[in-house]
């Protein structure tokens, strides 16, 4: 099956400071459609995953008139300083490199420490991908 590639860039302070460290976790869905954790990485000096190919549908028969095939994936981002990250429905078209910039925000207090910030990149506006 063909693939597409993604990178994870991680930042805090505004996008000031790279992530160094942090776990990103793809998860893929198995035969049965439920997803499973398939692939970990870590951030480098400058908060990035090495490229990480992914599964995507040929876009060879698609119809410049319709949303080209895709396949969606979830990417967890973990590091013991800040909070934990979901982004949801993370769209991989084949050929294609994906950036995926992920800002992480350190917890406010011990409550917030692990309470996970989950990003549907379906939605539409500031917190997704989506147009508007």
């Amino acid at each position: 099956m063909p693939t597409g590639t993604l990178i994870v860039q991680t930042r805090a302070a505004r996008g000031a400071i790279p992530v160094v460290g942090a776990t990103v976790t793809v998860y893929c869905p198995d035969a049965n459609g439920v997803l499973q954790p398939c692939i970990t990485e870590r951030t480098d000096m400058s908060g990035s995953t090495p490229p990480i190919e992914l599964e995507a549908p040929s876009l060879e028969n698609s119809s410049p008139y319709e949303v080209p095939p895709f396949s969606a994936y979830r990417i967890d981002i973990d590091h013991p300083d800040y909070r934990p990250v979901s982004v949801l429905d993370v769209a991989m078209f084949s050929g294609i490199t994906t950036k995926l910039p992920v800002t992480m925000t350190p917890p406010r207090s011990v409550e917030e420490q692990r309470q996970k910030i989950i990003i549907n990149s379906a939605e539409v506006g500031p917190t997704g991908s989506g147009v508007r």
